[in-house]
């Protein structure tokens, strides 16, 4: 599997590894790294939730900047949050670009029948903006707050005890995943000599695929015999940390009821 397919699976793990093993971030002195989790977890999660309110782009550019702001005041490099949230949104763009042709409107471009319309492009371009400011704002929380605090930052809002287990463990349980895919892709390219064409890398991608789920299956149940030979049956309990609330966290909790308003203001006119 040295070909594309086992180059891009390595590359895309590594990737993916890093997304959840970076962490130096949080240690930093900024503006949400001193805020409380609690805090920062509702107050971002509540700008999100504004993102996704609105169906303006200037409006969503306007969220965007706020983000940008948060990011530097929080000492996040620009780059690493581009990293982080960039994928997600090239996705989704792939995803509905074929309403650039499929929504009525004026044509701006046409060729072999088909006409890209302006309606269409706003729209892929609107959806693509708010799906990247969301998720850079949801990254901003994964790389200012370290992962058990926001575990215990949920466990302290009374989320239910069922969706930390299922946060937690996923977490944890990621870390397992990638390893594993790392390990048979390694053991594959151990045993090839020279090098393979496209058809050989997909012939032995589909071998991999099937070896992985089961192994993925199997590292699964040990993983929960294992929790539940260690008491893994108990609700989870972090180490809380409840540091006192100051005026710069009622600002940005300001700051997030606001823009949630706004947002709703501006798109059903209340």
């Amino acid at each position: 599997m040295t070909g594309v397919v086992g180059r891009s699976v390595e590359s895309i793990t590594g990737a993916l590894r890093s997304v959840f093993t970076a962490e130096q971030v949080a240690s930093s002195d900024g503006f949400l790294q001193r805020r409380d989790p609690r805090v920062s977890l509702c107050s971002v999660a509540g700008l999100a939730l504004a993102v996704m309110i609105t169906r303006t782009v200037a409006v969503t550019l306007c969220f965007g900047v706020v983000t940008v702001l948060l990011a530097r005041l929080s000492a996040v490099p620009l780059r690493q949050l581009l990293a982080r949230s960039a994928v997600v949104p090239l996705v989704s763009a792939g995803i509905v670009v074929p309403q650039a042709v499929l929504l009525p409107g004026d044509a701006l471009v046409q060729a072999f029948g088909f006409a890209v319309t302006d309606a269409g492009v706003a729209y892929v371009v609107l959806f693509t903006l708010r799906v990247g400011v969301g998720v850079a704002l949801l990254s901003l929380i994964v790389m200012t707050t370290p992962f058990s605090s926001v575990v215990a930052a949920m466990r302290e809002l009374r989320v239910p005890v069922a969706l930390v287990w299922v946060v937690a463990v996923t977490y944890r349980y990621l870390f397992l995943f990638f390893d594993e895919l790392q390990r048979l892709v390694l053991a594959r390219n151990s045993r090839t000599t020279g090098q393979s064409t496209l058809r050989d890398g997909w012939r032995d991608a589909k071998r991999l695929v099937g070896t992985f789920l089961l192994r993925t299956l199997d590292r699964g149940e040990r993983v929960g015999r294992g929790m539940r030979a260690r008491g893994g049956s108990r609700p989870p309990s972090p180490y809380s940390r409840s540091p006192a609330i100051d005026g710069s966290d009622y600002a940005l909790v300001a700051l997030a009821v606001v823009a949630v308003a706004g947002s709703g203001v501006i798109r059903w006119g209340l």
